[in-house]
């Protein structure tokens, strides 16, 4: 009898000490720093995806295996369709048929593993979706079934929400979660609406609220969210973030993913990885498990990343930290490589007699005495931490190479080359080496070497390149300079790049230029269209609909025509279009790299504007459309009857 009075005792400490051991401890402030994590199912708003409680589990398996959790991400999301459109019985939420073992077993599951589990509902009667039940006037019902399945999240929309009451509705949710006596954090997502969450949802209760209607999943997209950020960095802090939107890594290559990442983490944004709906998908964690890019993210200094310096395609963007350093983000959003100029002026770091300098990606250390500029890849990311104080490390140096805006595909073409010593300690034995592009030869050396490179001091050389027959391909001239420094040998890197101007045939005459060839575009959010904006809707000014035709721009934005000196005048009606509402932008008109007109920053509801523009002697005409410097989430431009005469 003993022996089985002590065997039943055993079996049930172990039943009861199961649950109580797989129960990870909730955040005890929700909030308090940004969430890290994976979400599944949450660019799926139509439920046409049937995934179910396997993905939930390799993800959560994933996230263990790959050093993710260890690395910080703890909570593993399950977003809109994991519910079925009808309750159950008694009126609570029930799972649909891809989770056969039951909503408790999977968070045990998840719980076991060391992780957090989140659920999705809405504000209304369904989800986004429509397939899906949402908690209108089920609130506190559905608070306390979330609380007692152990959830650690919920994500809410507010798709269904009506006579702008979003905020009562979340408030309402806000305090059927605080009434469980289980911390949740709540977010809110404000999908494909425009009630600006920010200025409501840290007082409804929420602690993350979603700032960008559309998902991130490609580049285009992540850089417009990015726009969207502008202004928006005094709305967060400790209990309340701003929400860009999550990652789909699968539609972004390695520079672009740590561009969004390094830039997410300076903005203090939930850094949560939106998965592909598969069981078997790997998540990136190479680039998620940076712990220096993490520590960006969950520090919390008082005051928010925030953009120090834009130029059209490259910005910097800076964040201070607790420790009195600060991060610098250099950001190409454009499709070439490009030299991008800063210093520890724009990270607001204090006067020093030298700088250490860290690279996030690279793990490189360097000193500098101010200047942190440097050339940055197509789509790409420079993560710089910097402190105000002198270490013993190589000096930081720079390689940039000058070219033309457009290079012509059968005339020789001269570029720049210049190497730069930022440090405090001199560099001696640099060894320059170019590579010729495609198409192209070099008239002299292709490669030169310099004695000693001072502190402070550049090193250029200028080097001239013939094409071996009209070239066809894009102009890209890789360079590189070996060179020694007091902490041994280094190397920098740089591309130069530049669209071939090629001749349109036959040459111009006089036309509109929505109807000729050009030598290349660039836009900010999807191309330059024809007579059409953003995704072919007609041009619209302060409510009237042109007819007349055009092109179509989104800032930041630039068109290059070949006119060969041709020509004599451009003339085009220009405004915001209503596309953008809250648009912000400017037109310039460029010759030969000069700018002959500009209309200076103007505002949606402006008068649209005459231009008239000499071009007598212009090779090349470029049509620029530029972001006022305060983001371009909204800067839909419209150039009108762009008309030449020649």
């Amino acid at each position: 009898m003993r022996r089985l009075f002590v065997l039943l005792c055993a079996l049930f400490l172990l039943a009861t000490a199961v649950p109580a051991a797989a129960d990870t401890p909730p955040d005890p402030v929700p909030g308090e720093r940004p969430p890290l994590g994976i979400t599944w199912a949450t660019g799926d708003p139509y439920c046409v995806y049937q995934w179910g409680e396997n993905a939930v589990k390799a993800a959560a398996d994933q996230l263990v295996s790959s050093g993710l959790r260890d690395a910080g991400y703890e909570y593993v999301m399950l977003g809109d369709c994991w519910q079925a459109a009808q309750r159950d019985a008694d009126g609570k939420l029930t799972a649909r048929a891809g989770f056969p073992s039951g909503i408790p077993a999977l968070v045990d599951y998840v719980h076991s593993r060391g992780l957090k589990i989140g659920f999705y509902s809405g504000t209304g009667a369904t989800t986004c979706s429509r397939q899906a039940a949402g908690s209108l006037d089920r609130e506190d019902l559905d608070a306390q079934t979330f609380a007692d399945w152990g959830a650690d999240y919920l994500r809410y929309d507010t798709c269904y929400s009506v006579n702008g009451d979003a905020p009562a509705r979340v408030k309402k949710m806000a305090d059927a979660l605080k009434r469980t006596g289980r911390p949740i954090t709540l977010e809110i997502d404000d999908y494909d609406r425009e009630q600006k969450p920010w200025l409501w949802a840290r007082a409804a209760g929420a602690q993350v609220w979603r700032t960008y209607k559309n998902s991130t999943n490609n580049f285009g997209y992540s850089a417009n969210s990015l726009d969207k950020q502008y202004g928006l960095d005094g709305y967060q802090g400790p209990g309340g973030w701003n929400m860009p939107g999550p990652f789909t890594f699968s539609y972004l290559d390695t520079a672009e993913r740590q561009a969004k990442l390094g830039l997410w983490a300076v903005l203090n944004a939930p850094l949560v990885a939106d998965m592909a709906l598969s069981a078997d998908t790997t998540l990136p964690a190479a680039e998620m498990s940076n712990r220096d890019i993490i520590a960006v993210q969950q520090d919390w200094a008082g005051v928010a990343g925030r953009k120090v310096r834009d130029t059209g395609w490259t910005e910097v963007w800076a964040k201070p930290m607790s420790d009195g350093s600060a991060v610098l983000v250099l950001f190409n959003r454009g499709e070439l490589a490009a030299p991008i100029t800063t210093s520890v002026a724009d990270a607001g770091l204090p006067a020093a007699s030298g700088y250490r300098v860290r690279d996030l990606w690279t793990g490189d250390e360097t000193v500098t005495t101010g200047a942190l500029g440097g050339t940055v890849g197509r789509h790409a990311a420079t993560v710089l931490r910097v402190w105000p104080t002198n270490v013993a490390a190589a000096p930081r140096t720079s390689l940039t190479v000058d070219l033309p805006d457009s290079v012509p595909p059968s005339q020789p073409v001269t570029t720049t080359v210049r190497f730069t010593n930022s440090g405090s300690t001199p560099v001696t034995g640099a060894h320059l080496r170019l590579t010729a592009p495609a198409q192209w030869q070099f008239e002299g050396p292709a490669e030169a070497t310099t004695g000693t490179v001072e502190p402070g001091a550049t090193w250029e050389t200028a080097v001239t390149l013939r094409p071996v027959s009209t070239a066809t391909e894009p102009f890209k001239m890789p360079a590189t300079v070996t060179y020694t420094t007091a902490h041994g040998s280094r190397t920098a890197t740089a591309s130069a790049e530049s669209p071939l101007m090629l001749t349109p045939n036959p040459p111009y005459s006089n036309g509109l230029l929505s109807t000729q060839p050009w030598i290349s575009t660039e836009n900010g959010l999807g191309p330059v269209e024809r007579d059409s904006v953003d995704n072919g809707h007609p041009f619209t000014i302060n409510g009237k609909v042109e007819t007349r035709g055009g092109l179509g721009a989104h800032a930041p934005s630039v068109v290059r025509y070949y006119l060969g000196g041709k020509c004599k005048q451009f003339t085009a009606t220009v405004g915001i279009d209503d596309r953008g509402p809250n648009g912000t932008l400017g037109f310039r008109v460029l010759g030969d790299g000069v700018e002959l007109e500009a209309t200076g920053n103007m505002r949606h509801g402006d008068a649209a504007q005459r231009l008239v523009v000499p071009l007598t002697g212009v090779q090349v005409l470029a049509l620029a459309v530029d972001d006022a410097g305060d983001g371009s989430a909204d800067d839909w431009g419209d150039w009108v009857m762009p008309y030449i005469s020649c």
